[in-house]
This record gives structure tokens, C-alpha cells and sequence, in this order.
């Protein structure tokens, strides 16, 4: 059972890089504005609520599918971390 759960949590893991995460951080603020100004065109014209959810609710959904997952694109530059140095500290007593 923990085998399960750790290989369904590598796969929860979406590694961007902070660049991407930026590009797609503003993908989804545009989608989700185009979105809303085109749910709200459709509502006052059709005069309906329920299309106006409708159709934002559409648009969550573009932009769930267009910036959630960890596309190629999206994880190009790999992140360089910095590598810890290696400190040898003897066990000798300091005079």
C-alpha cells in the first residue's frame, strides 16, 4: 500500500521551473480575465445567469487543462540547486 501511495504522490509532483511557473501564472490570469469579460457578454445578452456560469465555468476549465499540467514546455530549464560543501571537522580538542 505505501509503494501505491508514494508512486501516486511522484506523479501529484508537477516540477516547473520559476520562469515557466511565472509564464504560466500569467496565462491563467489572462484566461481567466478573457473568461470572465466574455461569460459576462454572454449573460447580459441571453439575459441569464445560467449561461454566464456556463460559460466562466467553460473557461476554468481551458485554463485547468492549459496550465496544470507539467507540459514539456513548461519544465525545459532544469533547476540548477546548489550542492552542499563537505566539512571535515575533527574531533580533536582545540587548544
Amino acid at each position: 500500500m505505501s509503494e501505491l501511495l508514494q508512486d501516486f504522490q511522484k506523479k501529484l509532483i508537477f516540477p516547473l521551473d520559476f520562469p515557466s511557473q511565472r509564464y504560466t501564472e500569467r496565462l491563467q490570469q489572462i484566461t481567466l480575465l478573457v473568461g470572465a469579460i466574455v461569460a459576462s457578454i454572454v449573460g447580459l445578452s441571453t439575459q441569464s445567469l445560467k449561461n454566464l456560469i456556463i460559460v466562466y465555468g467553460i473557461s476554468i476549465a481551458i485554463t485547468a487543462l492549459v496550465v496544470l499540467p507539467a507540459y514539456p514546455a513548461y519544465t525545459r530549464r532544469k533547476l540548477q540547486w546548489v550542492q552542499p560543501k563537505v566539512v571535515n571537522i575533527s574531533t580533536e580538542s582545540i587548544e
